[in-house]
């Protein structure tokens, strides 16, 4: 067997080991070091971490080997997986700070320092509504076109809104697994799960094979936080995942922004909540610039790439300077009434247009 191989059968061991958990395993690496050098080498090393359980030391101290091993390693090699320990240099430096950190990253694509500098997560509802989803794709696509990277969590919703967002500009997009990274769920998203190995990387704590269980989606929200500088909620109810992530960036001591939204809707109660406890208010992406002392000449804003309904909107606008009524525009336009009010939220948030008094709609 490789050395290489020796030490990951190492990891897994100890990630499998009954009655450990993540914090006591950290504990012991960091006062013995790898696992390869109390498994392979010395176990009687283990003699020193008296925080175990009489369990958990008879597992480490039995020489058999990993039950699932082979079938592991088959999936490992088979999905071209990497690993990265919290011992090893590119393991995320944010996730080394945060409460409960993994001791091992499995990922599938490219983790480097590139990729994780200015990563920012989106999340949100699994059932947005049309608003919502709107400005997630938008505010994913502006963010990422600047060279954040975007992270989410690839369910359902805005998540999946916010990968496609980031990859419609090229952009780069991180999505934290609840499963080992070989298995895709919801398995609709195998698709987006290989545009974005190929454009950043899929992540997970969990050993590959691993298929999701209902407990692990909330404890992997803590990385989707902890990864980034800051948490963008979109939309979501006041028990959604997307407000225990904004809870775990605060703990973290990240930043925490949010959409306002309909107070009559409950996808907007989360954000709305999340506003008066403090989060930070988000009606366009200046107001992320901004936070970050980022430029907001318009030279170093992202481009706007308008669809052919919102470019054939934006010239009757501007054909009839300075302002035309929306009931004009209506008219003139031929669109249906939701559809135009969806282009003109679209254009306005892009900074392109504003709306005037007496429901009148002019450019900038």
């Amino acid at each position: 067997m490789k050395a290489e191989d020796t030490r990951l059968k190492s990891w897994i061991k100890l990630l499998s080991t009954p009655e450990i958990g993540n914090a006591r395993a950290v504990k012991l690496i960091k006062l013995i070091g790898e696992p390869i050098e109390f498994l392979e080498q010395d176990r009687s090393l283990l003699d020193q971490a008296d925080f175990l359980t009489s369990v958990s030391i008879n597992y480490l101290k039995n020489e058999s080997d990993e039950d699932n091993w082979q079938k592991i390693s088959d999936i490992i090699q088979k999905y071209d997986i990497k690993y990265t320990s919290i011992l090893d240099e590119n393991f995320p430096e944010r996730l080394k700070s945060i409460y409960d950190p993994p001791p091992l990253i499995f990922y599938r694509g490219k983790l480097d320092n590139d990729l994780l500098l200015n990563s920012i997560s989106i999340v949100g509802t699994r059932n947005p509504s049309n608003y919502g989803k709107l400005i997630t794709r938008k505010l994913a696509s502006q963010l990422a076109e600047i060279g954040f990277t975007i992270v989410s969590g690839m369910a359902f919703g805005i998540d999946t809104l916010a990968h496609y967002g980031a990859l419609d500009v090229g952009g780069k997009t991180i999505s934290v697994l609840g499963t080992g990274v070989d298995y895709i769920y919801p398995a609709q998203n195998r698709e987006l799960a290989a545009k974005i190995i190929q454009n950043g990387a899929l992540i997970s704590e969990y050993i590959p094979g691993s298929k999701p269980e209902k407990w692990n989606f909330p404890a992997r929200n803590r990385l989707i936080s902890g990864v980034a500088i800051g948490t963008i909620v979109i939309e979501g109810s006041k028990r959604s995942g997307a407000l225990l992530t904004a809870k775990f960036a605060l703990d973290q001591n990240r930043d925490v922004f949010a959409l306002p939204g309909d107070i009559n809707r409950i996808q907007a109660e989360g954000p709305n909540q999340l506003i008066k406890q403090g989060a930070k208010i988000i009606t366009s992406v200046r107001d992320i610039l901004e936070e970050y002392n980022l430029s907001l000449d318009k030279k170093n804003v992202p481009p706007v790439k308008l669809s052919s309904e919102e470019k054939h909107v934006y010239e009757i606008i501007k054909q009839n300077k300075p302002f035309i009524e929306f009931d004009s525009l209506l008219i003139k336009s031929n669109l249906h009434i939701g559809k135009l009010s969806t282009i003109l939220l679209s254009l306005e948030l892009n900074n392109i247009i504003q709306k005037l008094p007496g429901n009148k709609i002019g450019v900038l």
